[in-house]
C-alpha cells in the first residue's frame, strides 16, 4: 500500500471564484491542503487583502501547502513570489520560467535557503505555451538544470497532464528524477478534455502513486488540479479525490 498521502488542490481548479467562495466550496470534499495560485492571494495585494485571506484559510481549517506557479522572466521577480509563499505558511514554490536562464535558478537557490523553502520546477505544454523553449516541457529540459544545480531544495513539480500532452510519460519522469520530486500536479488528459481530472483519460493514477512511492521521497500533498468549466469544478473535484484516494487504499 503507497504511503498516507494528504490529498489537495490547486486553487486554478477554482478560477472564476472567490477565495471566500474556494474555500466553501472545498466544505463537505474532504481537501485540507491547497496550493493558492496568485489570482487568489498574490504579493501584490495589500497587507489588509492577504491578512483576511489567511484568517479564512485559517477558519476553513485549510493547509496552505504551496504557492504557485509563479512566472518568472527576470531574477529580479522571484524574492517577491518565495517571500510570499513563506509568508503564506507554505513550504514549497512552483515555478515557471525559461530552462537556460541559469541566473533565475541561482536566484531561487539563494531564495530557497533564505526562507527554508523548497522550489519546484513546474513543466507545462503547448496547452498554454506557443513557445516551448521558454518553459519545462520535456524530461532533458528538466535534467539539464537538475544536473547542472544539484540542491536539495531545487526540484521538480511534476504536472502530469502536461507531461501527457507532450507524449511524456509520467511514468518515466519519476523513474528519472525520484528524489528531486518535491511537489506534484495530479492532471489528465482525454478525448473529452485537454486538461481533465486524474484517472478520466491516460493517467493510471494507482500506478503513477505506486512509483512515486518506490522513486521518490515525496512529502508534499497530492495536488489536484485541472482547467474544467466552472459549474463542473466541485463535482469534478469530488470525482478526483475519489480516484486518488483509491489508489491510496490499493
Amino acid at each position: 500500500m503507497p504511503r498516507d498521502y494528504d490529498i489537495g488542490v490547486q486553487s486554478v481548479v477554482f478560477r472564476d471564484f472567490s477565495l471566500a467562495d474556494l474555500l466553501s466550496e472545498l466544505d463537505g470534499t474532504d481537501v485540507t491542503h491547497l496550493e493558492l495560485w496568485g489570482h487568489h492571494l498574490a504579493p501584490d495585494h495589500d497587507d489588509g487583502t492577504v491578512a483576511a485571506g489567511l484568517d479564512a484559510v485559517a477558519a476553513a481549517e485549510v493547509s496552505v501547502c504551496g504557492y504557485g506557479v509563479a512566472d518568472l522572466e527576470s531574477p529580479e521577480e522571484a524574492r517577491d513570489h518565495a517571500a510570499f509563499a513563506d509568508r503564506l505558511g507554505a513550504d514549497y514554490l512552483t515555478v515557471n520560467y525559461p530552462p537556460a536562464a541559469d541566473a533565475i535558478t541561482e536566484e531561487l537557490i539563494d531564495l530557497a535557503e533564505e526562507f527554508d523553502l523548497d522550489v519546484g520546477i513546474h513543466n507545462y505544454s503547448s496547452v498554454h505555451h506557443d513557445d516551448l523553449s521558454r518553459v519545462f516541457s520535456t524530461i532533458d529540459d528538466v535534467r539539464g538544470v537538475l544536473d547542472r544545480y544539484d540542491h536539495d531544495r531545487l526540484g521538480l513539480c511534476i504536472d502530469t497532464g502536461h507531461f501527457l500532452v507532450e507524449d511524456v510519460r509520467p511514468e518515466d519522469v519519476v523513474r528519472e528524477f525520484g528524489d528531486r520530486i518535491n511537489s506534484c500536479h495530479l492532471k489528465d488528459t482525454s478525448d473529452a478534455e485537454i486538461e481533465d481530472v486524474p484517472g478520466a483519460g491516460q493517467l493510471d493514477v494507482a500506478s503513477f502513486v505506486g512509483l512515486l512511492d518506490d522513486h521518490a521521497d515525496l512529502t508534499a500533498p497530492l495536488v489536484i488540479e485541472y482547467e474544467l468549466p466552472q459549474d463542473r469544478a466541485t463535482e469534478a473535484l469530488r470525482e478526483a479525490v475519489e480516484t486518488v484516494q483509491a489508489a491510496l487504499d490499493d
